[in-house]
């Protein structure tokens, strides 16, 4: 049987100079287990390579992640706690509303008859005054026209001052209304604008004649939408509420004049 030779690889390192060349003499399988070791190695590196930005990316993500959770958590406890708030104030404001309605609700006839001294025959003689308007306004003697008759609100909002003749308590020639800012005014009838202007006390104002002897005037407006001489409806916007003169905050200063005197509004307001 002929003898197998051994079979190897040589491999030659050349120096630039003139030194000796270094000569390594490898069996090869020796020689193949190195190169194969070597590509396994490599491509191990590569994987691992990949899998370390794969880890990074992912920690870097759930650090974004966590970051952001915080955020929305803080979000959370703030909407949590402006929702309180809001809660708490409108609980205070259905207070405050129930509070005016139980102090500016009308009193009854029956108490103005019954008052006693002066204030007894003031609040007789307005309460009769006032109902003799009435009368005239519902016979028709004034021959004032529904239309032109100003018996709807120019806004909607809380009454916060009624009308007063004066006496016992200080002089208000209307009614004030407290609304939101800029919201829209009214006429309350039929009319034509007789004036509009600016007043030391009511600020911006407008006044509307309904003939009959019949006006009305609103008053501490941020601006008004009609000019003198302007036909309004009944329902026609006159103005916006706002907070000009002389004014603690939004609302509207509303009086009906009839025969040149200041009338208590709510005569008419239905």
């Amino acid at each position: 049987m002929p003898s197998r030779k051994k079979r190897f690889v040589t491999i030659q390192i050349l120096p630039e100079g003139a030194g000796e060349a270094w000569t390594f003499r490898l069996r090869r399988p020796f020689f193949e287990f190195l190169f194969y070791a070597f590509v396994v190695a490599l491509f191990a590196a590569g994987f691992a390579a990949v899998k370390l930005t794969q880890i990074q990316g992912k920690v870097l993500l759930a650090n974004h992640m966590a970051t952001r959770n915080q955020e929305l958590l803080a979000r959370q406890q703030r909407m949590v706690q402006i929702e309180e708030e809001l809660t708490a104030m409108a609980a205070k404001e259905r207070a405050i509303r129930e509070i005016l309605q139980a102090f500016l609700a009308p009193v009854p006839e029956a108490r103005l008859a019954g008052a006693a001294g002066d204030d007894a025959a003031l609040a007789a003689g307005r309460l009769e005054q006032l109902q003799s308007i009435n009368r005239r306004l519902e016979r028709g003697d004034a021959t004032l026209s529904r239309e032109r008759r100003p018996n709807i609100w120019p806004v909607k909002g809380i009454v916060t001052q009624r009308f007063s003749a004066g006496g016992s308590e200080p002089r208000h020639d209307g009614l004030d209304i407290m609304a939101e800012e800029n919201a829209v005014v009214v006429s309350a009838a039929r009319g034509m604008v007789t004036a509009e202007g600016w007043d030391n006390d009511l600020g911006r104002y407008v006044r509307v004649n309904h003939d009959f002897d019949v006006e009305t005037v609103y008053g501490h407006l941020s601006r008004a939408t009609v000019r003198v001489g302007d036909q309004v409806g009944k329902g026609d916007p006159v103005g916006v509420v706002g907070n000009s003169g002389r004014s603690l905050g939004p609302h509207l200063h509303f009086e009906i004049i009839f025969r040149n005197k200041a009338v208590d509004p709510l005569t008419y307001l239905e």
